[in-house]
């Protein structure tokens, strides 16, 4: 089966999702159709809308969804609420995102996201996109580098990192994974551990700016919350501790009434409770199911559920 068609936690994202016959659901990031396969197989009677801004994904989800009737939307999910009001949707019954590059992405070497294939420096989720890998690295100054290197990839190495790209670039244009590999491996090392995982970070911080994954992540989490009906579900899994922390800080001042100061004595903000979270520590993959799908080793995965009115 290909990578394309191994959904992460499937059973548990189901069982959360609560699925209703009729009821309306959306897929965020739709990658080859593999959950949203999971969602039609355990409630065939769901109107689905599914989101991918990868052309390459939508077309492949076309194939495996061909049985079903859903509305794929060749958009990242920044336009969520945009998309959806489009097609004349103003409440869902829940959503998943399944968030970060997808194994297809990763094992397709052309896209330039893996450093031990040799490949032009892209990483662009959204081939249309202009902006793409070899552009930041080329362009950016290095103490824009560094900051992306330590905020994105928490990289301790950082500035030496991005001073050596400086000094490699001023002999020309970095412009592939093996060559840009090659730079860090001058600070990093070759062959140890700690090279290759420091490899793994600057190529995630790349990859992070250059789709701006967390920015669009916050905006997106934002819109979904509020389109839920009362007792819809949001359902998100997420690869990277930074992805983690600002879906648990989104659900938790969700799940939070009056924000005020304690010393107030009337409340002024007018914040109001949205959420129930499900589950309070984030759920992870069985141990069968990291043996067989090792992208599901580093999965987090947290729900919540909609209000029956705003508290």
């Amino acid at each position: 089966m290909s990578q394309y068609h191994i959904p992460v936690m499937a059973d548990t994202c189901l069982q959360l999702l609560n699925l209703r016959a009729g009821g309306l659901y959306v897929d965020a990031t739709l990658g080859g159709g593999g959950h949203a396969l999971a969602m039609y197989q355990k409630q065939p009677e769901i109107r689905l809308y599914a989101f991918d801004q990868d052309t390459q994904a939508i077309d492949e989800a076309r194939k495996v969804l061909a049985d079903y009737d859903p509305v794929l939307i060749n958009a990242n999910f920044r336009q969520l609420r945009t998309a959806l009001a489009y097609n004349k949707v103003k409440g869902i019954d829940g959503i998943l995102f399944d968030l970060g590059v997808s194994s297809h992405q990763l094992d397709c070497t052309e896209r330039g996201f893996s450093f031990d294939r040799d490949a032009p420096l892209d990483m662009r989720m959204d081939t249309g996109q202009a902006f793409s890998a070899a552009e930041l690295v080329n362009s950016y100054d290095v103490q824009a580098l560094s900051k992306i290197f330590k905020d994105y990839g928490e990289e301790n190495a950082a500035g030496r990192i991005a001073r050596a790209i400086d000094k490699e670039r001023a002999k020309g244009e970095i412009r592939s994974t093996a060559q840009l590999a090659r730079v860090i491996e001058t600070v990093a090392g070759t062959g140890s551990k700690e090279s290759l995982k420091t490899k793994v970070r600057i190529f995630q911080a790349i990859r992070i700016a250059v789709n701006d994954e967390l920015g669009v992540l916050s905006y997106a989490l934002s819109d979904a919350i509020n389109l839920l009906n009362p007792g819809g579900r949001i359902v998100v899994m997420s690869y990277h501790s930074l992805e983690d922390r600002i879906v648990k800080n989104t659900f938790r001042m969700a799940a939070t009434g009056c924000i005020c100061p304690p010393a107030m004595i009337h409340c002024v903000c007018d914040h109001k409770k949205q959420l129930k979270i499900l589950n309070t520590k984030p759920l992870s993959a069985s141990e069968t199911e990291t043996k067989e799908n090792t992208r599901s080793r580093s999965a987090k995965l947290r729900a919540a559920e909609k209000l029956m009115g705003e508290q």
